[in-house]
C-alpha cells in the first residue's frame, strides 16, 4: 500500500499489530535510538548507552540472560517497573562479574533500577547499549505520532514473508481507517533483519566485492598471459612428450595442475598476509554495519573460499594454455626446436587479454574517481556552522542533586558562565542534540492560529533545546530577531527560534519575528524571536534540516504543558586555543560544582564532523588501493605482451636496423602498437563505465555519475601509464645487435 515506511513506529501502534496479527510467531519492539544514561552509586559515575525494548526482544532474537532472568510480560505491564538488563562488559566492569549483581541497585539519573539479568558476552543489537530498560504498555492514541521504535518479529511456521507483509497492511489499512488524523498514509514495510542490519554498509560492500572481482579478473589476464609465452616456450617439450607417449588428456592434467598449484600457492600467501593485517588495516577499510553485526575475520569460511577461489583461478587462468599446448602437432614442432616463434592466434590471444586489462582499470579508475570527487565535495559542504576551534562535551546532572527546575538552570547557566570566563574562551552554549553526532527527533510545527495539519500534511522540524550563547559558540547566524535570552525561564512567554526554512515554509512572504507557532503535542503557543541560518544536523549528506530551537530553561518547566526535566545538555565551548586544553578545566570547573554531575568525552567539533566521513574515506580508501593495484597489474600485462613480442621479433628488427631503420622508428613502431592495445581498452572501458557508473549513484555526493572530468582524468591517467609501460620495450627494440641476431642464427 501507499506510504509503507521502513523507519521508526510508534508504540501504540505496535501493540495494536502485535495482538491484531497472526503471522509472526513472536513480535517486539525495541527502541530506534540509545540514549545516554549516567549510573552513579557503587562506583565511579560513568554515561552509558541505554535502549528499551519488549519484554520478550530477547526471546524473539533467541538471546538468553548468562545471569538472572530475561524481562517479563509483567514488567511491560507494570507501569512502575523499574527493572533493567545490563552487557556483559558493563557487569565485568562495574561489578566485577560477580553474581551478586543480579539483584543490586543501579543508580540511572536518579532513578532507581534493579538489576534482574547479565546478557551474553558480546551482545549488541542495533544500538551500543550497557542498559536494556522494558517499554512499558501506557500510551494514548494521541501519541501514534510518536515514531520512536522498530519492530523485530520472527515469522510463525509456515508463514512466508509475502503473507506477513499482507496482514500487516491489512492491519495498517483498518488503523488509517480508525485513526484518520495520525494514520492516514501511515504503513509498514517489512524488511529481512541481516538486510535491514546492514542496509548501510551494503552497497559499500558490494562496491568492494565488485572491485576485488574486477582487481581479481585483471590478474588473471596478466597469468594467463604468462602462462600462454611460457607455454609457447614449451612447445617443443610437449610435442617430445606427445612422441614418447603421452597422451592429450594427460597432457592437459599436467599443465592445469601446474597453473593450480601455482594459483593456490599464491591463494595461500594472499590469506597470509590478509590474517597478519587484518586487526591493523582490513578492517578499516571495510564499511561497517549496525551494533550487533560481527565484523569479519579470517575464519575457516574465508579460507575455504580462498581455496575455491584459487583452485576456480587456476583452472580459468591454465586451461587455454593447456588446451594450446596440449593440442600442438607433433613433427613440426620437433623440426622448429626451441626457436618457435609465437603463431597469430597466440599473439592476439594475449593483445586481447591486455585490451581487457586497459577496459577493467578505466572502470576502476572511473569509479574511484568519483568517490574521491564526492569526498571532496563532502569535505567542503557548506554545514552551516563553523566547526574549527569548537569542543564539545556532554553533561548529565542527576535529578536527585537539583530537584527544582529553578536549580538545574542556575546549574547550569553559573556553569556556562564560569566556561566563558576561561582563558582563551569566547562563546559558551549548551544544546540537547548536537549537529552532525545526534540526529532526528522531528516535531510538527504550524502556525498557532491555524488547525494541527493532518498526518503527512504538517511542516516537520527537528526539535531543539538550547540556552543562550549556543548560536554564537557554533558559529550559526542569526538572520533575524533575537537570540534565545536569559530571560527566556519558565513563566516568560515560550519562545522559539527557527530556521531560515521553517520560517519561509510556514509564513512566506511575512516576517516571522512575532509570529505565534504551536508545536509537537502540546497545548500551548510559541513566540518566534529570531530566524537562524539552515545547517546540515542530520549529516553531511543530508539537505540543510527544518530545525526549531527551544529556551531550554523554558522546557524545565511548564512552557511545553508537561514537564521535561532538563538533566543532560551538550556543552559547544568556542575557543581561539587548541579546544582538548579545555577539557581538564572544564572537568575541575564541573567536579567542584557537582561531585556526582557525569562529564562526557570531550570532543572537537571537528572530529565528530570528521568521523561523519569516515565512512567515505574507508570506502575511497579501499577503492582507491584496489585501482592502484588494477593500474599497476594493468601496466606489467602490458608491459609484458610488448616485452615478449619484442623477444619474439627480435630478428626482424635487426634486419631492420641493418637496412637502415632508425631507433626512433622502432621505437614508434613498437609504441604504436602500444597505443592500439590501450586505445582500444580505453574505448571499450569508457563505454563499459557509462552505465556501470550509474551503480555508484548512491554513494555520490554532489556529482553525477557521467561527470566528464572525471572520466578525463581517469583516461588521461591510464593512457600515461601505459605508454611509459610501452615505451620500455619499444626502447629496447632499439637495443637489438644485428650479430648476436646472425650468430644465433
Amino acid at each position: 500500500m501507499d506510504g509503507r515506511t521502513a523507519g521508526p513506529v510508534s508504540q501504540v501502534d505496535y501493540f495494536d499489530v502485535r495482538e491484531q496479527g497472526r503471522a509472526f510467531a513472536d513480535l517486539a519492539l525495541v527502541s530506534n535510538g540509545a540514549g545516554r544514561v549516567a549510573v552513579t552509586g557503587d562506583g565511579k559515575p560513568e554515561l552509558v548507552g541505554a535502549a528499551q525494548a519488549t519484554w520478550n526482544l530477547f526471546r524473539t532474537l533467541g538471546a538468553e540472560p548468562v545471569a538472572g532472568r530475561s524481562f517479563l510480560p509483567e514488567d511491560e505491564a507494570r507501569d512502575d517497573a523499574a527493572v533493567a538488563l545490563i552487557s556483559f562488559g558493563l557487569w565485568q566492569r562495574r561489578f566485577a562479574g560477580a553474581p551478586s549483581a543480579v539483584g543490586s541497585i543501579l543508580h540511572l539519573d536518579s532513578s532507581a533500577v534493579t538489576v534482574v539479568g547479565v546478557l551474553p558476552r558480546g551482545f549488541r543489537f542495533l544500538h551500543d547499549a550497557d542498559i536494556w530498560l522494558p517499554v512499558q504498555r501506557g500510551g494514548s492514541d494521541s501519541a501514534r505520532d510518536m515514531h520512536s521504535h522498530i519492530l523485530i518479529g520472527r515469522l510463525a511456521a509456515g508463514v512466508s514473508a509475502e503473507q506477513a507483509q499482507s496482514e500487516v497492511d491489512a492491519i495498517a489499512a483498518r488503523l488509517a481507517q480508525q485513526f484518520p488524523d495520525t494514520n492516514k498514509g501511515k504503513g509498514l514495510l517489512l524488511w529481512d533483519l541481516h538486510r535491514y542490519m546492514v542496509r548501510q554498509a551494503r552497497p559499500g560492500t558490494l562496491l568492494l566485492m565488485a572491485t576485488a572481482g574486477l582487481v581479481l579478473l585483471i590478474a588473471c589476464g596478466n597469468v594467463a598471459g604468462l602462462l600462454l609465452a611460457r607455454g609457447q616456450r614449451r612447445l617443443s617439450e610437449m610435442a617430445m612428450r606427445s612422441a614418447l607417449g603421452a597422451t592429450q588428456r594427460r597432457l592437459v592434467r599436467q599443465l592445469l595442475t601446474e597453473s593450480v598449484i601455482l594459483t593456490a600457492l599464491a591463494g595461500a600467501a594472499g590469506v597470509g598476509v590478509a590474517f597478519l593485517v587484518q586487526r591493523s588495516l582490513l578492517l578499516r577499510l571495510l564499511p561497517a554495519g549496525s551494533p550487533g553485526v560481527p565484523p569479519p575475520t579470517v575464519d575457516g569460511v574465508a579460507l575455504l573460499f580462498a581455496l575455491c577461489v584459487s583452485i576456480v583461478t587456476g583452472l580459468l587462468v591454465g586451461i587455454v594454455p593447456a588446451l594450446r599446448g596440449a593440442g600442438t602437432q607433433l613433427a613440426p614442432r620437433l623440426r622448429s626446436g626451441p626457436r618457435a616463434s609465437e603463431g597469430v592466434h597466440g599473439a592476439r590471444m594475449r593483445s586481447a587479454l591486455v585490451v581487457v586489462q586497459v577496459a577493467l582499470s578505466i572502470l576502476l579508475l572511473v569509479g574511484s574517481g568519483l568517490l574521491a570527487r564526492s569526498l571532496q565535495n563532502l569535505a567542503s559542504v557548506k554545514l552551516g556552522f563553523e566547526p574549527a576551534g569548537v569542543l564539545t562535551a556532554g553533561v548529565r546532572i542527576q535529578t536527585a542533586d537539583h530537584p527544582t527546575p529553578g536549580q538545574r538552570i542556575q546549574l547550569f547557566a553559573s556553569l556556562l558562565d564560569e566556561i566563558a570566563a576561561l582563558p582563551g574562551v569566547t562563546s559558551a552554549g549548551a544544546v540537547s542534540k548536537l549537529p552532525i553526532a545526534s540526529t532526528a527527533t522531528d516535531w510538527p510545527i504550524w502556525p498557532a492560529h491555524q488547525p494541527r495539519p493532518s498526518n503527512g500534511d504538517a511542516t516537520m522540524a527537528l526539535a531543539r533545546w538550547a540556552t543562550p550563547g549556543y548560536f554564537t559558540a557554533m558559529g550559526m547566524p542569526l538572520l533575524a530577531g533575537r537570540d534565545i535570552g536569559a530571560g527566556d525561564l519558565p513563566g516568560s512567554t515560550p519562545v522559539v527560534v527557527v530556521t531560515e526554512a521553517v520560517a519561509r515554509g510556514l509564513f512566506p512572504g511575512q516576517s516571522p519575528i512575532g509570529q505565534r507557532v504551536r508545536l509537537g503535542w502540546t497545548e500551548d503557543s510559541f513566540e518566534v524571536v529570531g530566524v537562524v541560518g539552515n545547517a546540515r544536523i542530520n549529516g553531511l549528506r543530508s539537505e540543510f534540516d527544518e530545525a526549531m530551537y527551544l529556551s531550554a530553561a523554558q522546557t524545565d518547566g511548564s512552557g511545553l504543558g508537561f514537564q521535561l526535566a532538563v538533566t543532560a545538555l551538550t556543552l559547544t565551548v568556542r575557543t581561539g586555543v587548541d579546544p582538548s586544553l579545555l577539557a581538564d578545566p572544564i572537568r575541575k570547573i564541573l567536579e567542584r560544582k557537582d561531585p556526582n554531575a557525569v562529564l562526557g568525552t570531550p570532543t572537537s567539533m571537528t572530529s565528530i564532523v570528521d568521523n561523519d566521513l569516515s565512512g567515505s574515506r574507508t570506502l575511497l580508501a579501499a577503492v582507491g588501493l584496489l585501482s592502484a593495484v588494477a593500474l599497476l597489474l594493468t601496466a606489467v600485462g602490458l608491459y609484458g605482451v610488448l616485452a615478449y613480442q619484442v623477444s619474439q621479433r627480435r630478428n626482424e628488427l635487426g634486419i631492420r636496423m641493418a637496412i637502415g631503420a632508425t631507433s626512433m622508428s622502432l621505437i614508434g613502431m613498437v609504441m604504436k602498437q602500444g597505443a592500439t592495445l590501450v586505445g582500444s581498452g580505453l574505448a571499450a572501458g569508457l563505454l563499459a563505465a557509462l552505465p556501470a557508473s550509474f551503480l555508484l549513484r548512491q554513494l555520490l555526493f554532489g556529482i553525477g555519475p557521467l561527470d566528464p572530468r572525471t572520466y578525463l582524468v581517469a583516461a588521461t591517467s591510464l593512457a600515461l601509464v601505459g605508454g611509459m609501460a610501452c615505451f620500455v620495450p619499444a626502447w629496447r627494440a632499439t637495443r637489438v645487435s644485428l650479430v648476436e641476431v646472425l650468430r644465433r642464427d
